[in-house]
């Protein structure tokens, strides 16, 4: 699946050397640039309110219980969808034991980019936890914003590291822990569209 970005591509953006930071090789280097990627990018899904790993090419398979809603109308907590796979109801009655069954697809709609389902011509038994679905969200390749907003904060944070002593990698994961002049309005407004919505309970 790789990763948001690239070392090499952290490298070009910033032009910031191995010398820079005081290593002893680009070996070691392309070593430390690899766990900063992964952190700028669990700081990123962090933000957006993403599973870690979600923008990267293909996505990540869910499988969720929802309530029904009268309109039939399900809202699943990561989109966009890529693959709906199935959609099931329980057609247990209240305090039966689940009878989860697959309906066909022509009883339901999706609107994928939005992560809404609308269920016609059905309905399950009881109200509370009585859909089930399994689908795929994210992106088929990595959105060039997310690539452009990690490319941006890595080279913030390099760029920071060559002026401080105090700036730790492992705390990158912490919004508040990571300097203005580093995770910038810039970055925010990049991101903005990618921010998901709080998920259900």
């Amino acid at each position: 699946m790789g990763n948001y970005i690239s070392a090499s591509e952290v490298k070009q953006y910033s032009n910031v050397t191995y010398q820079d930071l005081g290593f002893a090789s680009e070996t070691e280097y392309e070593a430390f640039l690899d766990d900063l990627i992964n952190q700028v990018e669990a700081f990123i899904d962090d933000y957006c309110r993403v599973p870690h790993g979600f923008f990267k090419a293909g996505g990540l398979s869910f499988t969720e219980i929802h309530d029904w809603d009268e309109d039939g109308e399900i809202h699943t907590r990561y989109y966009p969808i890529i693959t709906l796979t199935k959609v099931e109801l329980d057609l247990a009655g209240i305090n039966q034991p689940a009878n989860w069954t697959e309906i066909s697809s022509t009883y339901y709609y999706a609107k994928n980019e939005y992560g809404i389902i609308r269920i016609v011509g059905k309905s399950p038994g009881h109200i509370e936890n009585s859909v089930r679905i399994t689908y795929t969200a994210g992106y088929s390749a990595v959105p060039e914003d997310i690539k452009t907003a990690a490319l941006i904060l890595a080279k913030n944070m390099l760029k920071s590291m060559m002026t401080s002593d105090e700036i730790r990698i492992g705390d990158l994961t912490i919004e508040p822990q990571i300097p203005q002049e580093v995770f910038t309005a810039e970055i925010k407004t990049i991101l903005a569209q990618y921010k998901r919505r709080l998920a259900s309970t």
